[in-house]
């Protein structure tokens, strides 16, 4: 044993002029014919000129550049010497010199960093203690990292919701103004119709208002809104007044932007549920109109009547949940929204299904197309493969409605037909979950609003040819609102 530790120990020591390697004045360099010295000795020793002629074979080395700290550094000698060279002593005292981990210097039991209440450890610990702190902090970055991930994976999904119902909101037409009363004046003209019709264009009105306002407050803001920040603002407008625009808006920050809208549309929110409470009930501050337009003295218009994008309630579109379940145990539920008013045949044809109203539907059905990161196919609920599926009207498959609509992840779209016969572009009661953004495919309809991580989980199941390899059933389903 004794030998073995001193032939490492000669393996650490220049064989020119026996002395320790070390990092400073004598690195072990390597030379051409594989013997390695220290560098004082390559440089002062060893030295011919452009070359060195080693001690134990005389053959001689090319120096790059002309210079000997060119030469490779071996770097198993170095740190051999590094683990068996004991630590130096403290310059001043000539003592053991021990390692503070807090304020990370070298200190004896004498110097005056002892005087603090930091523990001194030995240099040999000290490293050992950093090792393990520094694995720790490694194993804590990558769980953070996983969690990170995990929130930008939520992000992205909120991020891609908010693109597709901007979308769908942009391709909607515009709500056409009904025409001037010219017959007011007519014997025939019923003028209750014409106040109630007058009461119901002046609420228009002010909700047109309000949205235009709102845009302009959020286009216009150098800093984060909140809720009082809104009820002032709009309370210190004027009728028919806008906040004046600010120079250089097309550098703004777009998460800025992004933040106001939706501080905004969450405001919009609140006041809508304050609206539908009973007016003993509301305060000045929860009623938007109060702040919007004061000069309107004329009723709140129902949620129904409301045309903006951001006062609209998101609620009026149709729930439908899937309950799923992978080899008989329950993994959990998707939420879908069903966009009927841009899509009402392929609408009137998912929700029949889904509900089982005419005794066959989705319930029972398989997942029976998986691919990783691009989307789930199932609905046919006769054969289970891709080859089935009939619609509920009197037609077996029918022409999807042109909603223009972006196949977005998350987006919900009928499959088109797989018979052999139909080159029409056909649909019957299959339908995809997309996973990412695949502007080729049509027939879009509706939007996952709770579980799509479920989804993602569900596409990794598929083979190279998109069979997954567990039986993924849909247990029940239905609608919720």
């Amino acid at each position: 044993m004794a030998s073995s530790l001193d032939d490492l120990e000669e393996l650490a020591l220049c064989s020119c002029c026996k002395r320790v390697f070390d990092d400073s004045e004598r690195p072990p360099k390597v030379l051409s014919c594989k013997h390695y010295f220290c560098l004082a000795c390559t440089r002062g020793v060893l030295d011919a000129g452009r070359e060195v002629r080693c001690v134990h074979c005389w053959k001689r080395t090319e120096l790059p550049d002309g210079r000997p700290e060119a030469l490779p550094t071996h770097g198993a000698a170095l740190a051999l010497a590094r683990r068996l060279s004991p630590d130096p002593p403290c310059t001043v005292h000539a003592l053991p010199a021990l390692w503070c981990a807090a304020c990370g210097v070298r200190a004896c039991r004498l110097c005056d960093h002892a005087h603090h209440a930091h523990a001194l450890r030995p240099t040999r610990e000290a490293r050992a203690l950093l090792a393990r702190e520094t694995r720790l902090l490694q194993s804590d970055l990558q769980r953070l990292a996983v969690r990170q991930r995990d929130s930008l994976l939520r992000a992205l999904d909120a991020a891609t919701a908010m693109k597709t119902r901007l979308e769908a909101e942009l391709a909607l037409p515009l709500s056409p103004v009904p025409a001037p009363f010219d017959r007011l004046a007519d014997d025939g003209f019923s003028l209750a119709t014409a106040m109630s019709e007058r009461e119901r264009l002046r609420a228009r009105h002010a909700d047109a208002l309000l949205q235009c306002r709102l845009d302009d407050l959020i286009r216009n803001a150098n800093v984060p809104l909140d809720f009082e920040l809104l009820r002032r603002a709009l309370s210190g407008l004027g009728p028919g007044e806008s906040s004046p625009p600010i120079p250089g808006e097309e550098g703004r920050d777009p998460i800025l932007f992004l933040a106001n809208y939706c501080m905004a549309q969450l405001y919009t929110r609140h006041c809508l549920e304050r609206r539908a409470q009973p007016s003993d009930v509301m305060d000045g501050v929860g009623v938007l109109e109060a702040d919007a337009a004061p000069e309107a003295a004329s009723p709140a218009p129902t949620t129904a009547a409301l045309g903006s994008p951001m006062l609209r309630n998101p609620s009026t579109y149709p729930l439908f949940y899937f309950n799923l379940e992978i080899n008989g145990n329950p993994f959990g539920r998707v939420v879908i929204e069903v966009r009927d008013d841009v899509a009402p045949r392929m609408a009137r044809n998912f929700s029949v299904l889904a509900t089982g109203e005419l005794g066959v539907g989705y319930r029972g059905c398989t997942v029976f197309q998986c691919w990783e990161n691009e989307s789930v196919i199932t609905g046919d609920f006769e054969l289970n493969n891709g080859r089935g599926g009939r619609s509920v009207f009197e037609e077996s498959y029918f022409m999807p409605d042109d909603t223009k609509m972006v196949a977005v992840r998350g987006s919900v779209g009928m499959r088109r037909s797989q018979k052999r016969h139909d080159n029409l572009g056909l649909v019957g009661s299959q339908f995809r979950i997309m996973l990412r953004e695949m502007r080729g495919f049509t027939a879009i309809f509706a939007f996952v609003v709770e579980g799509l991580e479920l989804i993602d989980r569900l596409s990794r199941t598929g083979d190279s040819a998109g069979k997954p390899h567990s039986s993924i059933l849909i247990t029940s389903c239905g609608q919720l609102n």
